[in-house]
């Protein structure tokens, strides 16, 4: 019995949980349940994460590339929500989406989120963050040039970044230009799927990481799942998100389940662990 009720505890502690208020998505992650001083989300809520805050101002090393915090790849996170039938996904970054793409001037803006269908290294889905049209003059902008902000592109074609798959630099301007495949940066083409729910913060916030005082930019965005399904991905399939700047100085990557239970049913389940484990009464004797 006790083993019983050990284990009972235990599935009910760890992921057993309640159904979760959906994600708000307003560029603040303080509904993501984020640990401030340690990136960590809350455990138990079934939020996948991967966590790589850097901190320094300069020209500090991020791999491959340089750049410091204002390159910086920091926390991403993804959560599959079957209780809504939607992917949510948040970043925390040091990188400014309001920063021009001017190679010449070493300026490089933000990239777009690719999605990996069976994680073989082939990103079928994108989603544009395309930042030209906020600009007043769109000339600045030499790259990103392709479709709507917060599409949800199938087929997606990519462009890459300055980094070839050794961490050496590679030239895009020079013959012999062989990026590294694995880390996409913006989207060249695709076709339409559908529209993700897209936020993002423009000013920095801070009060984050090991350094509190380093400046930090977050994106928030849910993705229907039948928009998933109707771009490749089948149900149970394991997926990875990345995200890097147009120069790839730093990416990341998160690997969320492909399929969650209903946090309900799973709730339902711990119960009934529990109800195996409860003491038995006696009937009383009935008088004849």
């Amino acid at each position: 019995m006790n083993k019983l009720l050990t284990l009972a505890a235990v599935a009910i502690g760890t992921g057993f949980a309640l159904p979760a208020a959906a994600l708000t998505i307003d560029g603040n992650l303080a509904d993501w349940g984020i640990n401030p001083a340690t990136w960590a989300p809350a455990p138990g809520s079934g939020i996948q994460a991967t966590i790589e805050d850097g901190t320094g101002s300069g020209a500090f090393y991020l791999n491959p590339g340089w750049g410091g915090q204002a390159y910086d790849a920091e926390a991403l996170y993804a959560n599959l929500s079957q209780t809504d039938q939607k992917l949510y996904i948040a970043l925390a970054t040091g990188h400014n989406p309001r920063t021009l793409n001017q190679p010449s001037a070493n300026s490089y803006g933000a990239g777009d989120f690719a999605i990996d269908f069976g994680k073989d290294g082939s990103y079928e889905v994108g989603i544009n963050i395309k930042h030209v049209t906020s600009f007043v003059n769109s000339t600045d902008y030499t790259v990103e040039r392709f479709g709507v902000e917060g599409g949800i592109y199938r087929d997606a074609q990519w462009n890459y970044g300055l980094w070839n798959s050794s961490g050496g630099y590679t030239d895009p301007t020079a013959p012999g230009y062989s990026p590294d495949p694995l880390h996409p940066t913006n989207l060249a083409g695709g076709t339409l799927a559908g529209m993700a729910t897209l936020a993002y913060t423009t000013t920095p916030t801070t009060g984050y990481g090991s350094a509190p005082l380093d400046g930090h930019y977050f994106y928030e965005m849910s993705l229907d799942l039948q928009v998933l399904r109707n771009s490749g991905w089948q149900d149970g399939q394991a997926f990875d998100i990345h995200w890097t700047e147009n120069c790839a100085n730093d990416s990341i990557l998160v690997d969320p389940p492909g399929d969650l239970p209903e946090p309900g049913t799973l709730l339902l389940t711990g119960l009934g662990l529990l109800g195996l484990v409860h003491p038995r009464t006696k009937k009383k004797a009935v008088a004849r």
